[in-house]
């Protein structure tokens, strides 16, 4: 089927036919339907217009309590207040980065030690057959929270596409 339309497609230029416009993307539909864009978008409005410190800046400083899973020097991990599945916990640097296209170079070491952090936390919440890993990053990717943080999602079987 793919070879049949790619040999169309360029049997089409060779004939002179315009090209087709791109695709437009439509946002999943669960999406639109949840509110989460509108969450996300209020949440960009109030990090950038305030500058105060997130949720997660309050949990690392006690102010706001947490499960907490793991902690360590560089991060924490705690339960979802949320959970979008049996097992849901988040992990987040110590180190106040906004979001994943805030990070830059010399955080590799940061980032790379948060994901094994979540290998092991989900080794410990027992999740042997499998975990989603997600990072929301901006208004598109639905970020709420404006601190870098890394969803770990088990416990279920995961669909795809994940909205």
């Amino acid at each position: 089927m793919f070879r049949r339309g790619l040999s169309c497609m360029l049997a089409s230029a060779r004939l002179g036919a315009r090209p087709l416009p791109p695709l437009t993307r439509v946002p999943h539909r669960s999406l639109m339907d949840s509110g989460e864009v509108a969450a996300a978008a209020e949440a960009a409005r109030d990090f950038a217009a305030t500058g105060t410190p997130s949720i997660f800046a309050k949990i690392l400083d006690g102010t706001i309590p947490a499960d907490i899973i793991h902690d360590d020097d560089k991060c924490i991990a705690f339960r979802d207040v949320n959970p979008q599945a049996p097992v849901h916990f988040l992990v987040i640097p110590r180190k106040p980065i906004p979001m994943l296209e805030k990070a830059v170079a010399s955080d590799g070491n940061l980032l790379g030690h948060l994901i094994l952090v979540a290998k092991q936390v989900a080794e410990s919440e027992g999740l042997k057959d499998g975990y989603r890993v997600v990072v929301n990053n901006g208004v598109q990717g639905a970020q709420s929270v404006y601190h870098l943080h890394i969803h770990v999602l088990g416990g279920r079987q995961m669909s795809w596409p994940p909205g």
